[in-house]
């Protein structure tokens, strides 16, 4: 099985996964925030892994959404801000894994912290596009109520934006310090080391997903 199809079916189990919670409508928020940290925190954790996560997450959940009828607002609602708190985890988790690749600074180099940088300032953006184009693809009442929501998202900010910018103001400080060192890699090893944070932040993402689930079984019982 080649890597394009395995992605292929990852993005179809979890569209499916999306749907099924939304149309059952029990905890969407928790739900859909769970399965889409399972997604991101499957293998390694990069801007293009997240997108295909988002898209999927958010393409099953419309299709879901289209049998709720009246509740369409709410259950569209309660999958953003699932979708959102889940990205604003990853945005912790990658600030973790850089941070940790940072304290081998001869390996590290300036221009990694660069590329994660870039990386966090684009979740934002990638997550109210990403949510814009699944509505411009489904029908009316879909349309229009997704659509208001990455209004309102983009007014007020979201919780992936502020994490992300909090991330942000932390690495740059360390950017700072990688650049007094003067600190250069070569391009091998660039790509050996965003490999490593991508598979890092993984890692951490499936440690705070896993205390999320925790902390959600605990006020259950």
């Amino acid at each position: 099985m080649t890597a394009q199809t395995q992605r292929k079916n990852q993005s179809r189990k979890i569209e499916h996964e999306a749907r099924v919670a939304v149309a059952d409508g029990v905890n969407i928020h928790e739900t859909v925030r769970d399965i889409t940290l399972k997604a991101l925190s499957t293998g390694h954790l990069d801007v293009q892994k997240s997108q295909e996560v988002v898209q999927a997450v958010l393409e099953g959940a419309s299709l879901g959404a289209k049998e709720k009828g009246a509740r369409v607002d709410h259950a569209l609602r309660e999958v953003m801000t699932g979708v959102d708190e889940a990205l604003a985890k990853s945005a912790e988790a990658s600030k973790l894994a850089i941070e940790e690749a940072a304290g081998h600074i001869k390996e590290f180099g300036s221009q990694n912290l660069q590329r994660g940088l870039n990386d966090l300032r684009t979740l934002e953006d990638m997550f109210l596009e990403s949510a814009n184009d699944i509505a411009r693809a489904s029908d009316d009442t879909v349309r229009n109520v997704l659509g208001d929501l990455v209004q309102h998202a983009r007014n007020t900010g979201t919780a992936v934006g502020a994490a992300a910018k909090k991330a942000v103001e932390t690495l740059t400080r360390q950017q700072e310090e990688n650049m007094r060192e003067n600190v250069s890699v070569g391009a091998d090893m660039a790509r050996e080391v965003g490999i490593k944070i991508s598979m890092a932040a993984a890692g951490f993402l499936e440690g705070i997903a896993e205390t999320l689930k925790k902390k959600g079984t605990n006020k259950k019982e």
